[in-house]
C-alpha cells in the first residue's frame, strides 16, 4: 500500500513554509478552535490529566485517528444512521448542500454535498436527533482555564496536570505560550503533544519557559518516507528535538508503530540508534501500536475515501517487544508499550 496516495494538496501551508515570525498571529480573544477538553486522561502525560485538543495540523499522517483535528476550520460530523429524514437541515441550508429527495415509495432520503457547504452550521442547530454535530468550538483562554482548573484537586493528588494536544499545538505557539504561562501561574503541570514541526527554532524556544514536558511524536527516521507519506521534512523535526534536549527541556518520545510504514527491523534499528544518543537525557519513550479507532470519524466527516488504512488490523503488542528491548538496552530507563499506563507504564516504568 502506498500511503502517499492519500495525501491532499496543502495550499494553506504556504505561510508556514515561509517561516516565522508573524506566522501564527494571535492577539488575545479567541484562539484556535477546540475540538474537545478531555478529562481523566491517563496516556497524555503523568498522573491524571485534562487534555485540550486544538484544531489544526500541518502534517497529514494517513493513519491519523483524530482527523477532526487536521483542518483548522469548523466542520461537522454527519451520522446517517441517526438521520430520520425530517428535512429540517434542507430547509435551513443556504447553499443546497442538503437536499431531501423523495423516493418512489413515499419515503425520503437525504443527499449531502459537502463541496458546496458554507459551514454555517445551521443544519447542526436544527437537527433533533444529533445526526449532525459540530467539530471545533471557539473558546477564549479564560474559558479554557475555567474548565481545566476545576480539575486541580485531581492533578494535585495524582501528580497530573494539563496537556495541550491537537492537531499540533505548535501551529498556534503564541496562544499556547499564553495558556501555558497562565496554567503555570496556577501551579499546574503543563505538557504539550507535538510533532515538533516548525521550521524555525524561534517558534519553539519561548515555550521552554512554561512547558514542563514535551511529548514528541517521532513517526519515522527515514527522511524520504517521512516527506513522501507525511508531507513534512524530517530534518527540522530532528533539529528541534535536539535543541529541546540540549536546552534542558524534559522530552518524552512517542513512536506510533504503523503497518508497512515503520514496523520493520530496519525501522526499529534506526529508532534505537538515534535515541540511544539521548538515553541519559530523555524522560522516556512510549511505543504506541497502530489502531483504527478513527475510521468512523473519517466517514462522519465525509472523508471516508481518504482513509488509507481501512480494514488493516493492528498487529500484536508482542511484535513491539524487540523495539522496546532494544531501547532499554540502549540505556533509556523508561520505555513503555502503550503509553504511561500501558505495559511498563505507571508503577512499572522500566518493565517493557
Amino acid at each position: 500500500m502506498d500511503q502517499s496516495e492519500s495525501m491532499e494538496p496543502r495550499p494553506e501551508l504556504s505561510a508556514i513554509e515561509q517561516g516565522p515570525p508573524a506566522l501564527y498571529p494571535w492577539k488575545g480573544g479567541s484562539g484556535p478552535l477546540i475540538t474537545e477538553i478531555q478529562r481523566f486522561s491517563l496516556q497524555d502525560g503523568p498522573g491524571i490529566r485534562t487534555t485540550v485538543f486544538l484544531k489544526g495540523c500541518p502534517l497529514r499522517c494517513p493513519w491519523c485517528h483524530n482527523p477532526e483535528t487536521q483542518v483548522g476550520a469548523q466542520e461537522f460530523y454527519y451520522y446517517a444512521s441517526r438521520c430520520v429524514g425530517c428535512g429540517r437541515c434542507a430547509e435551513v441550508c443556504p447553499s443546497d448542500a442538503c437536499k431531501l429527495i423523495k423516493r418512489d415509495d413515499g419515503g425520503a432520503v437525504l443527499e449531502l454535498d459537502r463541496s458546496v457547504c458554507e459551514r454555517c452550521m445551521r443544519c447542526v442547530a436544527v437537527c433533533l436527533t444529533e445526526a449532525r454535530q459540530t467539530s471545533g468550538q471557539e473558546m477564549t483562554i479564560d474559558e479554557i482555564l475555567r474548565e481545566v482548573l476545576s480539575d486541580k484537586p485531581f492533578y494535585r493528588n495524582s501528580g497530573g496536570g494539563v496537556t495541550i494536544s491537537g492537531g499540533d499545538p505548535l501551529l498556534y505557539p503564541a496562544f499556547v505560550l499564553e495558556l501555558a504561562t497562565r496554567l503555570k501561574a496556577e501551579g499546574v503541570h503543563v505538557a504539550i503533544e507535538t510533532s515538533c514541526f516548525p521550521k524555525s527554532w524561534e517558534v519553539v524556544e519561548p515555550l521552554m519557559s512554561c512547558i514542563d514536558l514535551f511529548i514528541v511524536d517521532l513517526k519515522s527516521l527515514d527522511p524520504e518516507k517521512h516527506l513522501k507519506t507525511i508531507g513534512w521534512p524530517l530534518d527540522v523535526i530532528i533539529r528541534n528535538i535536539d535543541s529541546l534536549i540540549r536546552g534542558g527541556a524534559k522530552v518524552r518520545i512517542h513512536i506510533p508503530v504503523i503497518p508497512d510504514f515503520n514496523n520493520s527491523e530496519g525501522d526499529f534499528a534506526k529508532y534505537i540508534d538515534f535515541l540511544s544518543a539521548y538515553a541519559d537525557s530523555l524522560d522516556g519513550v512510549d511505543i504506541l501500536n497502530y489502531h483504527c479507532y478513527g475510521e468512523g470519524k473519517y466517514d462522519a466527516l465525509g472523508r471516508g475515501d481518504a482513509y488509507a488504512f481501512k480494514g488493516i488490523e493492528a498487529g500484536p503488542a508482542s511484535a513491539l517487544l524487540p523495539l522496546a528491548t532494544g531501547l532499554r538496552k540502549a540505556g533509556i530507563a523508561s520505555v513503555t508499550i502503550g503509553g504511561l499506563v500501558g505495559i511498563g507504564g505507571a508503577g512499572n516504568a522500566n518493565g517493557a
